[in-house]
C-alpha cells in the first residue's frame, strides 16, 4: 500500500514516515515545497491509497480544500491538534468543531478518520515498541477499520474506536493534556485504555 503524508516535513509527519517505512510501507512524504525525498502534497495525496493530513493546525482546512479533488473517496487521517502555548504552557484553542470535522467539511467526499493525537513524534522515531493505544474516531466504519489495522502495526497496544467524528473535539485536546504531563514529569507519556 502507498501511504501519503501531507506535511511530511513536519516533526510528526516525518517521524510517522520513518516508522511506516520500517514496517515496509511505501511512503510519500508531501511538502508545499518539494525537494530531495519530499514530493508535492498534491502528489502524495493523489498517489496515496491512505493519506495522513499532518500539516499544522492552521493549514488543515486550506490544505484539505486545495486537494479536495484528489482526496475524494480516499481515507484521510486527520492527526492535527489546535495546540497553542500560553505563558509557555500548552493549551487548546476552543472551537465549535474539531480540525478533523473542518477537514471533512472541506473535502466532503473523503472518508475522514481522526486519530494518533496522543502518539508523539519522538515515540515514532524511537527504535522500540510504542507501548500505547491509538484512539480513533470517524463516521465511516470501513475507513476506521483500515486505520485501526495500520495503527495496530505502529503501536504495540490497540486501536480503540472512540466513536463518531465529532469525538475528535476531545481527542484533539488530549494532545495538550499529554504535553503538560510530559513537561511536568519529564517523560514521554502515552495513553492506554483499561477494562476492555
Amino acid at each position: 500500500m502507498t501511504i501519503g503524508i501531507l506535511g511530511g516535513t513536519g516533526a510528526f509527519g516525518r517521524a510517522l514516515g520513518v516508522r511506516l517505512a520500517r514496517l515496509g510501507e511505501h511512503v510519500l512524504l508531501g511538502s508545499r515545497s518539494p525537494h530531495d525525498e519530499f514530493v508535492s502534497n498534491e502528489q502524495a495525496a493523489r498517489e496515496g491509497e491512505l493519506v495522513f493530513l499532518a500539516v499544522p493546525a492552521q493549514g488543515v482546512v486550506s490544505t484539505a480544500r486545495d486537494l479536495a479533488g484528489v482526496l475524494a473517496e480516499k481515507v484521510l487521517v486527520s492527526v492535527a491538534s489546535p495546540v497553542v502555548f500560553r505563558d509557555g504552557r500548552p493549551t487548546v484553542e476552543a472551537a465549535e468543531t474539531s480540525l478533523a470535522e473542518q477537514a471533512a467539511a472541506a473535502v466532503p467526499d473523503a472518508r475522514v478518520v481522526a486519530g494518533f493525537h496522543t502518539v508523539a513524534a519522538g515515540a515514532l522515531l524511537a527504535e522500540r515498541p510504542i507501548d500505547e493505544d491509538v484512539l480513533i474516531c470517524g463516521d465511516d466504519q470501513a475507513a476506521k477499520e483500515a486505520v485501526a489495522e495500520l495503527a495496530e502495526r505502529i503501536v504495540s497496544g490497540r486501536a480503540i474506536d472512540a466513536g463518531r467524528l465529532e469525538a475528535a473535539r476531545w481527542l484533539e485536546a488530549l494532545t495538550a493534556v499529554l504535553l503538560n504531563i510530559n513537561r511536568n514529569y519529564r517523560c514521554q507519556a502515552g495513553i492506554r485504555i483499561t477494562g476492555l
